[in-house]
């Protein structure tokens, strides 16, 4: 006996958005139709720009500043959202529809208990029992704590319990998991599909990552400037895209088995372009003979009474791109500001060395060699040269009042590599146009660029002082695939053209995997496994490492994890024993099975 399809819960019928520009009307969404029932989860994927978080707004009557709906319907659970009162819409928030939004920090308030704002989310749900549905572990401890006392992936918790206090019947969820490395991310996916079979719901999934998509969806919705292009059951669009512009979104998607980055033609095909140091490819780094720029030794860092790194080990060296990985709180970032100077070490040396370029700066002093432990401004103006950082939020990095010539323009003031205001404005037109954008977009403003266009201006200011190494921190987090794919081989690009070393922070071990020329895996603030990516990924040995490759997600449906689930370990470093060799500079911290 087969079972009827259940009702749609959620209906847009023909829905076109327009906002007021300039004394006209600037078409946002155009005549998009969908349905969604009960126990479905409907993913709408596109790039920025394309509408999909407009449409998912809609279905809790929420329209932006300066738009209105020109045509169409948007109903759910049998009411027409847009017809309803102002009560009825406060009813259909959270209880009808409740959103879960992309950056749960930002959603919740700072001075105010976890509990306290749970309850204020309503339901007749205990608090208690809504932190044990979302799988947290000690509810009545953790209903007490701040928000700044919780991890990313716990405020993202949090938010979800929220969300589902009132037991709504749709769930919006807002990419949900951006900026939550792979375990994280795996473990909240996991507690969204789990409620979403528990309590009926139905879902919309907005999310850039097609990994996600693939892994959550049933059906998934492609929108290009405002209209949809595609629509099918997800592993049908997947396996077979109609659109071109469905496939080269998911062409542009990194995989773990590339090695190298994806170049995507306009017709979806992909080319894997080598590494520089891979088989066919130029050479960088044995080219200058592997000349170390920064080396950090036995560094520990500190804060308060927390130790964030203990004992961290490595070198960058000139042309090579070495990647940091591991989860949130495992020390990536710190260890990155502190070789900035705006975190200062409590304990080894950091310093860089004479393999950089910098040869000294205008003023006569010496370039390059110094104590990168010192803060920055205690650090000689040649060697803060030396450690430059890309920002992983481009938005918030740049003055929003100020061109992004002028954030370009003053590092080269400042350093000294540019001398007149008339040098400083040549070389920063110059800059912008190595980042492969228009020299005249040195006149913009930050809100009239695109997030990929002003990540580029956060790399050309970082190039503006000539550095020796480039701190990349998330730098492609937030990007669509395609904008990221475009950005990597940009930096792919100037590390080869400058031999510029380059420090690559990441949670996206297929973005790792294409750029990086080595591997860090950092675990609880100490190094558990390194070395040559391809090595590090063909045969990880470390159980960490095998957990992280193993919760990365692939745009598949039907994908195997790339490496078996790890097993129970716990640490087995004695005196003398730290590290295994398994040769070729690829090395695991000594492990061994749980007891018991």
């Amino acid at each position: 006996m087969t079972t009827s399809p259940k009702a749609p819960i959620v209906s847009v019928d023909k829905l076109s958005v327009a906002y007021r520009s300039g004394g006209g009307e600037v078409p946002v969404v155009q005549e998009v139709s969908l349905e969604v029932s009960p126990g479905r989860t409907l993913a709408l994927v596109g790039e920025s720009g394309s509408g999909k978080s407009t449409v998912a707004a809609t279905l809790l009557g929420h329209l932006r500043h300066g738009s209105r709906i020109t045509g169409g319907r948007v109903a759910v659970d049998g009411d027409d959202v847009f017809a309803l009162s102002a009560r009825e819409l406060r009813r259909l928030r959270g209880g009808t529809v409740a959103m879960v939004a992309q950056n749960a920090g930002h959603a919740l308030t700072p001075s105010m208990r976890i509990g306290r704002q749970i309850a204020e989310a309503g339901g007749e749900v205990p608090v208690t029992d809504l932190l044990e549905q979302v799988r947290l572990p000690h509810p009545r401890e953790l209903a007490r704590r701040y928000p700044h006392e919780l991890s990313g992936g716990q405020q993202q918790r949090v938010a979800i319990a929220m969300a589902i206090a009132a037991r709504p019947k749709v769930l919006v969820l807002d990419e949900p998991t951006t900026g939550l490395d792979v375990i994280t991310q795996r473990g909240v996916l996991d507690l969204i599909g789990a409620l979403r079979e528990e309590l009926g719901l139905a879902a919309v999934l907005v999310s850039h990552d097609l990994g996600v998509v693939a892994r959550m969806a049933d059906e998934v919705c492609v929108l290009n400037a405002g209209r949809v292009v595609e629509a099918a059951p997800t592993r049908r669009l997947f396996a077979a895209p109609a659109d071109p512009y469905t496939r080269r979104l998911l062409a542009s998607v990194p995989r773990i088995a590339d090695a190298g980055l994806a170049v995507v033609g306009e017709d979806g095909t992909r080319e894997i372009r080598p590494r520089a140091g891979s088989v066919g490819a130029v050479d960088a780094v044995d080219a200058v003979d592997a000349v170390d720029v920064v080396d950090v030794r036995e560094v520990t860092i500190d804060y308060g009474a927390s130790r964030a790194v203990d004992g961290v080990s490595f070198s960058v060296r000139r042309g090579e791109v070495l990647a940091l990985v591991g989860e949130s709180g495992s020390g990536k970032s710190t260890i990155a500001w502190s070789l900035a100077g705006l975190r200062v070490p409590s304990g080894g040396m950091m310093k860089a060395t004479s393999g950089g370029r910098s040869g000294g700066s205008s003023d006569g002093s010496s370039g390059g060699d110094g104590d990168l432990g010192a803060p920055a401004r205690r650090r000689p103006l040649a060697l803060r040269r030396t450690v430059q950082l890309v920002f992983q939020n481009a938005d918030t990095s740049l003055n929003p009042r100020r061109s992004v010539g002028d954030a370009v323009r003053r590092p080269l003031r400042f350093f000294g590599t540019a001398g007149s205001r008339g040098e400083a404005a040549s070389r920063a037109r110059q800059l912008i146009a190595d980042v492969r954008l228009d020299p005249d977009f040195a006149d913009r403003l930050p809100a009239q660029l695109s997030g990929g266009q002003r990540q580029r201006i956060g790399i050309a200011r970082a190039l503006a002082g000539e550095p020796d190494l480039l701190i990349a921190d998330e730098i492609t987090t937030a990007l669509d695939v395609s904008v990221q794919a475009d950005v990597l081989c940009l930096l792919d690009d100037l590390r080869r053209e400058r031999e510029l070393a380059c420090l690559f922070i990441s949670h996206d071990l297929a973005v790792v995997r294409g750029i990086a020329d080595r591997v860090v895996v950092l675990w609880h603030g100490v190094v558990v496994e390194e070395g040559p990516t391809d090595a590090v990924f063909a045969a990880p040995g470390h159980p960490y490492t095998r957990e992280l490759i193993a919760a990365a997600l692939e745009p598949d449906p039907d994908a195997e994890a790339a490496v078996e689930a790890a097993e129970a370990w716990e640490d087995a470093v004695e005196p003398g024993a730290l590290w295994d060799e398994l040769g070729g500079g690829h090395r695991v911290r000594c492990w061994r099975a749980a007891r018991g």
